[in-house]
């Protein structure tokens, strides 16, 4: 048999085995359909045509029309993305290097010379917070690059 994209179960090219990627994955899709009809297919973002639902609260239980806002792709990727928080209340994301050491690898290179790669490989093996502390203690200084390098030579 022939699957594609229009197919319903088994014959749609992206059927997954019957697991759905959301809880109570038929709700979604009525109040999906839903919302889209009450926005007219428009993102309430910036207004262009609109084929996505964001779950508001950032829950995939929630699929209550008011907790669905229709958005474009653009938009909803933006959103995922943590650039914008337009007409939502969402926590932006952060890059995991915030989280962990209060900068990315391209502020560290920046602030501290090296390249990403250095501090990537410092990170991978588990020294990346002992070298930011020396760093910031010495703070900034021309050797930076020789004192990376071995760090990750073990010298």
């Amino acid at each position: 048999m022939n699957k594609y994209a229009g197919g319903k179960g088994e014959e749609n090219i992206n059927w997954k085995g019957g697991v759905a990627e959301y809880p109570d994955h038929a709700q979604l899709k009525r109040n999906r359909l839903e919302r889209l009809k009450q926005s007219g297919n428009k993102c309430e973002v910036c207004g262009g045509e609109a084929f996505c639902v964001h779950h508001i609260d950032g829950s995939v239980d929630n699929h209550d029309l008011d907790n669905l806002a229709v958005l474009c792709r653009p938009c909803h990727k933006i959103l995922h993305n943590g650039r914008t928080e337009k007409n939502f209340s969402v926590r932006p994301k952060t890059s995991k290097y915030t989280r962990e050491y209060g900068m990315t690898l391209r502020e560290m290179t920046e602030r501290f010379g090296g390249s990403p790669s250095v501090y990537y490989k410092l990170h991978r093996e588990g020294k990346l917070h002992q070298v930011i502390d020396k760093l910031r203690a010495d703070g900034q200084f021309p050797e930076s690059e020789h004192f990376l390098n071995q760090e990750i030579e073990g010298e």
